[in-house]
């Protein structure tokens, strides 16, 4: 059929689900990479001399990065583009995935003679260029999903958003469930430094092939016929070609900034954060102190339990995308989201905390399992609130509220372990009270939901705001 024929007698073309496959593809390689280093944090801190204190510092100087540039990297993609901002992004993290594997052993002090006294001043070590490699690391992934959410609302119509999030959260927490197996294999193989110099070739060639096919819009992409743009542009609260684009106006920081919605949205996020942020930075030492999984015992079987959450993530991030979009037709926009945020958020708590108080160890990692499927039914729901709210600004939105989350997950690595040292008791005993903690701000998230309205954009279309509901 020539490019002359009407849409109505096009087929459709299926140039979006390329994208899809593009987006899925980022996501994982954003886990893997970031979720690795919880696997061979043993032997970075045998080779680099490396207390418990410091690598939970290490942890947190990933999330502090993240969060400094989240807004900034969600707001170039709605200035810039998103092709633009996420071949930076990968290209950047990709770098410092394998700068992560380049760092050596080494201490430069500088002696300071105080009369009787002989002041010893650290200069640089291993532990603070890997603090500031991870940092830098945080900065460059900065922004990833922002612009994640901008791609989904530019190529994807109303109706498919959660699901096709559901799709991109699906394949992160893939890359979660592998990072232990995979960087656990590369590391028996080649040694942990080599292990993560090969994923950072990996995203490398990622962004080869991004940069080479992906375009910001379906209007500028020839392989996408006039059928799919209509299919993309139809429905209510879909971006028109217009929206699509990033040549705007500045950001209205002001209405953002005193939007309950938004804060409502944002509140779910720093809560949840808080408490899952437990399973890339801490869940391995828990299986070792409490339950006795040790790589000498059986690596391999370490590894999968470790990356359990995730895939059981994986799923629930599968099954809640689809299931929102069923909601929303049964109960509306806003409940048809907010019921499901509820009860995973709500669900996902009271699971972790019987996971943190229950000593058989095959149920307790069932139900930490448990609590990250029912969780992440409501993460593709949160970042579908993004594009439905947030509109041409959806960027901008989206990094808002991923920043407030970094925050949370900035505190609770290097929380955790000052938290387990100043209490007494049997290891299991410490860490079920860490759990508690850590679930209590769970259940805060759940709640929060009941303030989140998805049938209220924060800029809505002019046709909206005369009293034209959308067809």
């Amino acid at each position: 059929m020539n490019a002359a024929t009407p849409p109505s007698l096009q087929t459709p073309t299926r140039v979006r689900f390329v994208v899809l496959t593009f987006l899925c593809s980022l996501s994982l390689l954003t886990y893997l990479d970031r979720i690795c280093i919880s696997r061979v944090q043993e032997n970075i801190q045998e080779d680099l001399l490396i207390s418990d204190d410091q690598i939970g510092l290490v942890f947190s100087a990933f999330t502090l990065g993240y969060l400094l540039f989240e807004v900034p990297g969600g707001w170039m993609g709605d200035r810039w583009g998103s092709r633009r901002v996420l071949t930076r992004i990968v290209l950047w993290w990709s770098l410092f995935t394998a700068l992560t594997g380049s760092v050596f052993y080494f201490s430069w002090n500088v002696g300071v003679d105080l009369g009787d006294h002989h002041l010893v001043i650290p200069v640089l070590s291993s532990f603070l260029t890997l603090l500031l490699v991870r940092f830098l690391f945080g900065c460059g992934e900065a922004g990833a999903y922002p612009n994640v959410a901008r791609v989904v609302g530019n190529w994807f119509p109303y109706r498919e958003r959660a699901v096709v999030l559901g799709a991109v959260w699906t394949s992160g927490r893939l890359g979660g469930a592998l990072a232990p197996l995979v960087i656990g294999g590369l590391t028996r193989a080649f040694g942990w430094r080599r292990a993560f110099w090969v994923l950072g070739v990996i995203g490398i060639a990622w962004c080869v092939l991004f940069a080479w096919w992906f375009r910001d819009r379906p209007e500028d992409k020839p392989e996408c016929n006039d059928a799919e743009r209509d299919q993309i542009r139809a429905g209510p609260y879909s971006f028109t070609a217009q929206e699509a684009g990033h040549a705007h106006g500045p950001v209205p920081w002001r209405a953002l900034l005193l939007s309950p919605n938004l804060w409502a949205i944002c509140l779910a996020s720093f809560c949840v954060c808080f408490a899952w942020w437990f399973f890339p930075s801490w869940y391995p030492r828990f299986l070792k102190e409490v339950h006795h999984f040790s790589y000498e015992e059986d690596p391999l079987l370490k590894e999968f339990l470790e990356g359990l959450p995730f895939l059981c993530g994986a799923v629930g991030c599968l099954v809640g995308g689809r299931l929102s979009d069923r909601l929303v037709l049964i109960a509306g926009r806003r409940w048809g989201r907010s019921w499901l945020g509820l009860f995973g958020f709500g669900g996902g708590a009271l699971c972790f905390l019987a996971g943190g108080l229950v000593r058989d160890r095959l149920v307790a990692v069932a139900l930490l399992s448990l609590a990250c499927f029912l969780n992440d039914m409501a993460i593709p729901v949160i970042w579908a609130l993004t594009a439905d709210v947030g509109g041409r600004y959806a960027g901008t939105v989206s990094g808002f509220m991923n920043m407030v989350g970094g925050v949370a997950a900035t505190i609770t690595p290097s929380l955790i372990r000052p938290l387990y040292n100043s209490l007494s008791g049997s290891a299991p005993e410490r860490w079920a009270i860490v759990i508690a903690v850590l679930a209590s701000v769970w259940f805060v998230g759940a709640l929060a939901w009941l303030g989140i309205d998805a049938s209220k954009p924060l800029f809505p279309k002019e046709s909206e705001q005369n009293g034209e509901r959308p067809a």
